[in-house]
């Protein structure tokens, strides 16, 4: 399993549009192959009065999914945010392979 992470900071004035925005644009996400799931979590105490911040976490089934991902979509289905919110935001994204699950 691999974690595709993308964390936002988002400019106070368009944060409540980007965040419905948000919402489809993962629901578009999920229907992508290899992709299984996605959090969004909101950190505490990390916004400021000029941006909001939050990241998204995908699961996808594997490091094949998300390069598929990246040569044949990632373009496509960062454009639409880009159009819509200009330089309003930022991204930072990270990646990460998952060694161990541990249950309770």
């Amino acid at each position: 399993m691999v974690i595709y992470e993308v964390n936002l900071a988002i400019d106070g004035d368009i944060y409540p549009r980007f965040q419905l925005w948000l919402k489809k644009h993962i629901k578009e996400m999920l229907q992508l192959p290899g992709f299984i799931q996605a959090s969004v979590l909101a950190p505490e105490n990390e916004g400021t009065t000029e941006q909001e911040q939050l990241t998204v976490q995908y699961q996808l089934e594997n490091r094949n999914a998300l390069n598929v991902y990246f040569a044949e979509f990632a373009v496509t289905m960062r454009e639409e945010g880009l159009s819509l919110f200009k330089n309003k935001f930022s991204t930072h994204r990270r990646i990460f392979e998952v060694h161990t699950n541990f249950l309770k």
